[in-house]
């Protein structure tokens, strides 16, 4: 049985090495790589969307290939006191970047006083109603 798993090993290392480096260049250097490392660097929580699924957690970490990424979720559907002993669990996922057809996260936070500040100047930016563009 170990001879097999080698085996498995040695064939999975060689279609790896054997992939073309532009590939990994070019992930690295898109868009959504980009994203992902200012998500990771900032501990921000990513929504992912791929074909057929859609997940949310927090990169732990990124390369040219893949992305990795954390949630923790919490036991639903009792009660406090009928919680579990072990009621939190940790998932961890290994995203492969080509998969990822979507992803947001929020890049600022906003009091309520600094959102009505920020509405009131987008609206005296925008001019009067009725003024013609």
């Amino acid at each position: 049985m170990t001879e097999g798993m080698m085996k498995n090993t040695a064939r999975q290392e060689q279609s790896t090495s054997t992939r073309p480096a532009a590939a990994a260049t070019s992930n690295s250097s898109s868009r959504l790589y980009r994203r992902l490392e200012e998500a990771l660097h900032a501990g921000s929580e990513v929504w992912f969307r791929m074909p057929g699924t859609r997940l949310v957690g927090i990169p732990i970490y990124l390369d040219a290939e893949y992305v990795e990424v954390v949630d923790v979720d919490v036991a639903e559907g009792f009660e406090d006191e009928e919680l579990p002993d072990d009621p939190y669990q940790r998932t961890v996922w290994l995203i492969r970047l080509e998969e990822i057809s979507a992803i947001s996260y929020a890049t600022d936070r906003w009091s309520k006083e600094r959102f009505e500040r920020l509405l009131e100047q987008s609206q005296k930016d925008d001019g009067p109603a009725d003024k013609p563009r």
